[in-house]
């Protein structure tokens, strides 16, 4: 349940204020909402590709969904069953 720090795995999909904190810094309330903006420029001057900026938007939602898992408890990554279907 613990990483190296001592930390839950799921610390790096939560928000935080220290700019200095990549992963975390952009799942705080202004760059939630910043960052899509700043994409949909860098798409328009063909800096990124087009989609980028759907694609961050939806990788976002999903850490915030995978964080709000480990907060309540509800799941962890830890277990992982990869089945397939018999012939």
């Amino acid at each position: 349940k613990l990483g190296a720090n001592g930390e839950p795995w799921y610390t790096p999909l939560t928000a935080s204020w220290n700019p200095l904190v990549w992963p975390r810094f952009q799942f705080n309330p202004i760059m939630f909402r910043i960052l899509p903006i700043l994409l949909r420029a860098a798409e328009f001057a063909r800096l990124v590709p087009q989609g980028t900026c759907k694609t961050q938007v939806m990788l976002q939602a999903g850490g915030i969904g995978c964080a709000n898992g480990g907060i309540t408890g509800a799941f962890t990554p830890m277990f992982l069953m990869v089945a397939r279907k018999p012939l």
